[in-house]
Order: C-alpha cells, then sequence, then structure tokens
C-alpha cells in the first residue's frame, strides 16, 4: 500500500466514531481530558519542560502530569484551577444542547485556540485553553 492511499488519524477517528458505539461513547465522555492534555502539552513543548519540571511548577508529582498529558481521565476542577493559576492557561468550557449558538466562546477563540469539541445529538461541548 503506496503512503498516498493511507488514511489519515483524523479519518480513522472519523470512521470509529461512525461505526463503533462504544469509541464514541468513551471519545465523548474524554472530550475535557483530551483538550486539557493538549493545552498542557503545548505549553511544555513551547516552554521546553519537562514532565519533572513541569510537576514542580504545579506543585505535582511527574506521574500526575503524564496522566493529564495523556487525556483519559477528566480533571478535577480544582485541577483546571491549579493549571490556570500556575501556567496562566484559560480554559473556557461551553457546554449547551445541541443546535443553540455560542454565546461563552467568541469566533476568534474558536478558530485559533479550540482544543477540544464533541456534538451529540443532543448537546454540543467546546473547550478553548488559551
Amino acid at each position: 500500500m503506496k503512503l498516498s492511499e493511507m488514511k489519515t488519524n483524523d479519518e480513522l477517528i472519523t470512521e470509529q466514531l461512525r461505526t463503533d458505539p462504544e469509541f464514541r461513547a468513551e471519545w465523548e465522555r474524554t472530550a475535557l481530558a483530551r483538550a486539557v492534555a493538549v493545552a498542557i502539552v503545548r505549553y511544555r513543548a513551547d516552554h521546553d519542560l519537562s514532565q519533572r519540571e513541569l510537576a514542580e511548577c504545579l506543585g505535582m508529582k511527574q506521574p500526575q502530569v503524564a496522566r493529564l498529558e495523556l487525556g483519559e481521565v477528566n480533571p478535577s476542577m480544582e485541577t483546571l484551577m491549579r493549571v490556570s493559576a500556575q501556567l496562566g492557561i484559560e480554559f473556557t468550557i461551553d457546554v449547551r444542547p445541541a443546535g443553540t449558538t455560542v454565546r461563552n466562546i467568541t469566533k476568534r477563540a474558536h478558530a485559533n485556540h479550540l482544543v477540544g469539541s464533541v456534538r451529540t445529538s443532543e448537546a454540543e461541548v467546546l473547550v478553548s485553553a488559551r
């Protein structure tokens, strides 16, 4: 198979979301966790920090930072507050009924800072971090 014939990661995820209800449920459940993971990994890379160094900044242990970066478990409000306060990352979380207008996340933030999004038939979640 040629490289050009291979599916991208996004295409594979889209296919799984469409065809695998269990995968879709887990994907939706961990939307916030994935968004926070992207923001933390981005911060760490931008500041050339190791997980251990970032953990020290956050008053955590390195394995806690590793778990946050995996994006498999939704962080607590306390953890979000700690990350925001220590790293200066602003999280905006917009949870609303499906089909309603986004009010809490501006178009600019949506275009430039959106790091997580999940839409079901009943609701939509957007997470912006900057």
